[in-house]
């Protein structure tokens, strides 16, 4: 499969989704927070929510992908086996767990599939294997943690025209999903043709405080990309990343967009998404308020594409009739709202996913902000939802998108 996204709305082919999985029952009402979840999520219900989004993407002839799937298939070749675990395993384990996970005795390739997304506590370990770690605290601590959020595929990795973006998270407890979607990208027959723009295996993973996550990546046409600065994103970043696109020629401009630095606004795409061309969904209250946008377009020097940085003087509803090359429809959320907007702005309504021109799917529980899309033309797919919102994402944020159709 060739990948390919040339904007947000035409219409989705393919997708790489991950269903979740044990790693949710790792969570406490201890831990809860340092794993980035305000709740603890019903497991066997939020997998029938799951489900049913994933039907409800099936209806719309999207094609998808799992990726406890993919590794599984990517985990047969024990050299990729190695070289993933080592990764997995770099900072957080002695080099004895790292090579009895790798050598494949303990663990059949669906356990060990289990224990990269659930991790694996001490007692675990020494129950497998008869051999005994020195872990601090009980045997109940965590060798390898687990990744609760690894639901939410947008964040990890993003494709950028005809290359995947491998990102780079801010909270370390997230760092392992960019590495198996890396792997994934990297080594699986369907995609290891396509290139990696930015952040592939040569690179470092790890290179604090350059991070990036997908959730702020939204692709506006075949030239321009809107970035969101945001909690997760650094600023640095989006300059590295720009260069990166306009060195492949993927892209003319990026737009660096800053959002506030809070929980409820993590991402650039919890307060905007494009529904078609010309057409945004998005939060009034943060993006009314938007500082400045600062413009990147690519510079020769000394026979090297760098990413020119200016200030921008349109606004950004300019920038967006100019990028989509139309007249300009903004849908508040709830209509706009003030109070049902802030309400379901937690509920992730602005996280809408266009599966084709003025078709979403989105969170049921978001009435209003469907009535007002519904008013102006968009056919709303709303899926349950009473688990799936408990990770603080919407169905945009549980998606991949690998491939839409060309216009």
């Amino acid at each position: 499969m060739h990948l390919r996204i040339d904007n947000e709305y035409d219409r989705l082919e393919a997708v790489l989704v991950h269903r979740p999985g044990p790693e949710l029952d790792r969570l406490t009402y201890d831990n809860m927070r340092q794993f980035l979840f305000e709740d603890v999520p019903y497991l066997r219900r939020i997998q029938q929510e799951h489900d049913a989004f994933v039907d409800a993407l099936r209806r719309e002839d999207v094609n998808v992908y799992y990726l406890r799937d993919v590794l599984a298939d990517v985990l047969a070749d024990a050299n990729v086996r190695a070289e993933l675990i080592a990764e997995v395993c770099a900072a957080p384990l002695v080099p004895a767990v790292a090579d009895e996970l790798a050598a494949g005795d303990h663990w059949s390739r669906d356990e060990l599939i289990d224990v990269l997304f659930a991790g694996l506590t001490a007692r675990e370990f020494e129950q497998r294997t008869a051999r005994r770690v020195a872990a601090p605290g009980t045997d109940a601590h965590f060798l390898l943690s687990p990744i609760p959020n690894a639901y939410f595929t947008r964040d990890p990795a993003v494709v950028v025209r005809d290359a995947a973006v491998s990102c780079k998270m801010h909270h370390r407890e997230r760092v392992r999903e960019t590495l198996l979607i890396r792997a994934a990208l990297e080594h699986h027959p369907t995609w290891r043709d396509n290139i990696i723009t930015y952040g592939g295996s040569g690179e470092p993973t790890e290179d604090r405080p350059y991070t990036i996550e997908g959730g702020d990546v939204i692709i506006l046409s075949p030239q321009a990309v809107l970035v969101g600065a945001s909690a997760r994103t650094r600023s640095e970043t989006i300059e590295l990343l720009a260069e990166k696109c306009f060195h492949f020629g993927h892209v003319q401009r990026v737009y660096e967009v800053p959002i506030p630095a809070e929980r409820a606004f993590m991402h650039l795409d919890t307060v905007i998404t494009v529904i078609d061309r010309g057409m945004v969904l998005w939060y009034s209250k943060v993006m009314q308020q938007v500082a400045y946008v600062h413009r990147y377009e690519a510079l020769e020097q000394d026979g090297q594409v760098r990413a020119r940085r200016m200030p921008e003087k349109r606004s950004l509803p300019d920038i967006l009739r100019d990028e989509f090359r139309t007249d300009l429809t903004i849908i508040d959320t709830a209509g706009g709202n003030e109070l049902f907007a802030s309400r379901e702005q937690r509920n992730d309504a602005a996280n809408a996913l266009a599966v084709a021109p003025r078709t979403v799917i989105t969170y049921e529980r978001n009435e209003r902000t469907i009535a007002a899309l519904e008013a102006h033309g968009v056919r709303c797919i709303g899926i349950d939802d009473s688990e799936l919102v408990r990770g603080l994402g919407g169905p945009r944020c549980m998606t991949m998108p690998l491939r839409r159709a060309q216009p």
